[in-house]
């Protein structure tokens, strides 16, 4: 069955529309021509029926009237700027500068992150743009990937000040718990007072998606996660995407932190910070190399129900690395908190001086350390016969992924340890075979 097509308006206001840009919860955002200037732009309108109820349209309204407000006020590179408004027709609407681009959320899964380095430069120019709206007294509240469009050269840009706090203004404002819960700060949840503390939590909260394709406080509800965001320690980023350097986790840490005065005095502090981060990196691998591990990956056996997306996740989950021939992977009797996916090379397996087994590549190595939680000993020693490319997964960071990757490495696991017993039952038949006593004849 064919989809209809979109329907649009042909004009709002003077601009004629071109076609629809995206749609949200509270409205639709189309591309329009200004004739008169020449010019593409954006025109954000709200949903017709959100204005049914005469309560609820004027929330709405008033949610339009603050953005205008607001927004004619601020000129800066990193903040979309507003071109005119009128929010007394029905539905009303905002005029704004076009961005061709995308929004943030766009890159804020485990198979679409951007660089490390790119994300760090981003963050630096959103701490610009907001410590210019905090000198213009204003509070965003509602910073989020969404809110942020990242142009095709590369820029990003700050948008929809419609719930923003004016510390300056004695109109009346939107009260009570504004914002979106996942980037809430724990002052907003409280709906204390707020600062520029707040949008610089919001922001750690982006830049961590950003970084590792997870939000901090995550819950299956939004209770859930208005409760971690006010109660529970975030899990370190590099735990999730461990080519991340420790300088990050302190950087990103500092800005989540609970208490408003424990987190950078000043967006000034915030974007220093990152900038050293940005410096502290090592040389950042092509995207070439990261496409042919991806390619690596997707080809082992031991991957196969593994989707892309939990493919990248793994990728950035766990730690590359290259050992030469004699390398001890593994020792057994001692402590271990990580497994080993073995990508090249050949591993000689022993116990207690015995050879086991020789494994090649797609292969596990040291997995019972993760499926038996209570015993973190090792039971065999592996290793190097070969030069060896490894994937290095530690413990904690996987039982921190998504509950798909978790799950997919439980079935895989599972499966490969009913091959394995299997493999040994049939060995120890054939040796049962060979030990046996000859029949003696009649």
């Amino acid at each position: 069955m064919s989809r209809a097509p979109q329907t649009f308006p042909p004009s709002i206001g003077k601009y004629r529309i071109e076609r629809e840009l995206g749609r949200g919860a509270s409205g639709i955002v189309y591309l329009g021509l200004d004739g008169f200037r020449g010019r593409r732009v954006a025109i954000k309108q709200t949903h017709a029926h959100l204005l049914a109820q005469p309560e609820q349209a004027e929330r709405y309204r008033r949610l339009m009237r603050n953005e205008a407000a607001l927004g004619a006020r601020l000129r800066h590179p990193n903040i979309v700027r507003l071109l005119d408004a009128d929010d007394a027709v029905s539905p009303p609407y905002l005029v704004l500068e076009y961005v061709d681009g995308q929004p943030l959320s766009a890159f804020a899964t485990p198979d679409t992150l951007l660089p490390v380095a790119q994300v760090l430069d981003i963050a630096f120019k959103c701490c610009n743009a907001l410590d210019y709206a905090q000198r213009e007294g204003l509070v965003h509240r509602d910073i989020k990937p969404a809110n942020l469009m990242l142009t095709r050269g590369g820029d990003v840009k700050l948008t929809d000040f419609g719930a923003a706090l004016s510390l300056r203004s004695d109109a009346t404002q939107l009260s009570g718990l504004v914002g979106s819960p996942s980037y809430m700060s724990p002052e907003q949840v409280r709906e204390e007072d707020l600062s520029h503390h707040s949008d610089m939590f919001s922001l750690a909260v982006v830049v961590y998606e950003l970084l590792t394709g997870r939000r901090p406080f995550d819950g299956e509800t939004d209770f859930a996660t208005l409760y971690k965001i006010g109660h529970e320690a975030p899990t370190a980023p590099s735990l999730l995407r461990a080519s991340l350097p420790a300088h990050i986790d302190a950087v990103l840490l500092r800005a989540l932190a609970k208490q408003p005065g424990d987190r950078f005095a000043t967006w000034g502090d915030f974007a220093q910070a990152l900038l050293a981060a940005h410096r502290d990196l090592p040389r950042q691998r092509s995207q070439d190399t990261e496409a042919e591990r991806f390619a690596r990956l997707r080809a082992l056996p031991f991957l196969a129900d593994f989707h892309d997306v939990s493919l990248w996740e793994l990728m950035r989950l766990g730690q590359w690395r290259r050992l030469p021939q004699g390398s001890t992977l593994m020792r057994e009797n001692t402590p271990g908190d990580s497994f080993c996916i073995l990508i090249e090379g050949q591993v000689a397996v022993s116990r207690q001086g015995w050879h086991l087994s020789t494994l090649g590549p797609g292969v596990t190595l040291g997995e019972m350390t993760y499926l038996r939680t209570d015993d973190k000993v090792r039971t065999a020693t592996a290793v190097a016969e070969t030069e060896v490319l490894l994937l290095k997964v530690r413990n904690p960071a996987l039982r921190q992924a998504s509950e798909d990757l978790q799950s997919r490495f439980d079935k895989a696991f599972i499966k490969l340890l009913v091959g394995r017993l299997i493999a040994t039952n049939q060995q120890l038949a054939e040796w049962e075979l060979v030990a046996a006593p000859p029949t003696p004849e009649r």
